[in-house]
């Protein structure tokens, strides 16, 4: 497969190897402030000049200079790798720092309990996410509905989904008022709610019914 590439491959090598030797005047400080080899910066110099097909530096024993061609290599690469380095440092920067649109599917009766205590914290710790909060009764479908994630109660969550718990177990009750209460037995168990007019919802829907309790299993 043809590769038109608009830099030939490689071709950048060395050209920080070059840039240190250039600003020191020495291979020896230059391999040090790399943390490498003076041989090392000496190969890649070397290397460089021969894609570059020039000499880019004059060496003698007592002194490192450059060449002509080395002073308008120079001139021309320092802005443009400063540049690269900063262009890398942006993308890093964006890479390591959330940002975009977080698109999350709760319960109506969630958001006082557990967002609006860290809505305000977040934003302020993350000002580059744009939080959607779409509250709903019924069960919302994450994936179909293009939600980054959803808060559930965790006998509702699919099998398929990352579950990572937000809150301590919250324990069921039963309530009803004093006047019910004489008018009908007092349930002991999940059982006795057969028996008793209850207000049934339908996690999967949000409708509230009155009725019998029905137990289901899945």
């Amino acid at each position: 497969m043809k590769q038109n590439f608009t830099v030939r491959q490689g071709a950048l090598d060395g050209v920080e190897a070059f840039l240190r030797v250039a600003r020191h005047r020495s291979f020896r400080q230059a391999a040090a402030q790399l943390g490498v080899t003076p041989s090392a910066i000496s190969q890649a110099v070397r290397a460089l000049e021969a894609r570059v097909g020039a000499a880019l530096f004059i060496r003698t024993t007592r002194s490192v200079g450059l060449t002509e061609a080395g002073e308008r290599f120079l001139s021309h690469a320092k802005p443009a790798f400063e540049e690269l380095v900063v262009a890398s440092e942006v993308a890093r920067e964006l890479g390591q720092r959330p940002a975009g649109l977080l698109r999350l599917t709760v319960p109506r009766a969630v958001v006082p309990i557990l967002l609006e205590p860290l809505i305000a914290s977040f934003c302020q710790t993350y000002p580059d996410i744009e939080v959607e909060i779409a509250t709903s009764e019924g069960l919302i479908d994450v994936a179909a509905e293009v939600f980054d994630a959803g808060i559930r109660l965790g006998q509702l969550i699919a099998a398929d989904m990352v579950a990572v718990r937000l809150t301590p177990p919250f324990p069921f009750v039963v309530v009803a008022s004093p006047d019910y209460l004489r008018r009908r037995q007092r349930p002991e168990c999940i059982d006795d709610l057969r028996k008793h007019a209850c207000l049934r919802c339908d996690a999967r829907t949000g409708r509230s019914r009155l009725g019998p309790f029905k137990m289901t299993t899945r």
